[in-house]
């Protein structure tokens, strides 16, 4: 009687689990096309961002986190800069969501010293609350996301289809390069969704 009791017990709780996760991926799946959440956060020397303030223009979204082999792998490889650097006119912003409790957390004056060191000259956000995070549902570091010029989230996902870095970055399709070329023609952003990879949010 005991046994069938755990075994109906387990049932239960994996059939909660499923459906919680469902949930979960359809809140993620329809984010898109909606408006991104808004935020205020710190930077790096404690001066408040608000997504607000760059209504009108297009504002691409990274979560961050350098010591995430990933992150670091495409802060080494200038992916995010050098994009961010061909697009003058778009707003990029990290995130990092790092619990302050977790040993992958960096001091701001650490993390400052790894954005020169990799020449990141974008913004870096401080979300220690996690809140920021869990309204865009990040999962991974590095996770991206294209937000347009009315405040509407136009892509959710990976920087690109190559997680493990086999291939060399001209060979790589980067979905947030294209995202941005197909916007800015007045075209749909296609894939908008794509499964992000990296390490997990420390929250």
């Amino acid at each position: 009687m005991d046994s069938m009791m755990r075994s109906k017990c387990l049932c239960l709780a994996l059939a909660a689990a499923a459906t919680f996760l469902l949930a979960c991926d359809a809140s993620a799946a329809t984010i898109v096309g909606e408006p991104a959440p808004g935020f205020t956060l710190p930077d790096l020397a404690d001066d408040q961002h608000s997504l607000s303030d760059h209504r009108g223009k297009v504002v691409v979204l990274e979560w961050i986190n350098p010591k995430c082999p990933f992150s670091e792998r495409h802060a080494r490889e200038q992916t995010m800069s050098a994009l961010a650097d061909m697009h003058e006119e778009v707003v990029w912003l990290a995130i990092n969501s790092t619990n302050p409790d977790s040993s992958d957390y960096l001091e701001p004056a650490e993390h400052l010293a790894y954005n020169g060191k990799h020449g990141i000259d974008y913004a870096v956000l401080y979300d220690t609350s996690g809140d920021v995070g869990r309204a865009y549902d990040a999962k991974t570091t590095p996770q991206m996301y294209i937000i347009d010029e009315t405040g509407t989230l136009l892509y959710n996902g990976a920087i690109d289809d190559d997680p493990l870095g086999r291939q060399k970055p001209a060979e790589r399709t980067n979905y947030v390069a294209e995202g941005l070329a197909e916007h800015a023609q007045g075209s749909p952003v296609d894939p908008a969704t794509t499964k992000p990879y990296g390490c997990s949010v420390k929250y």
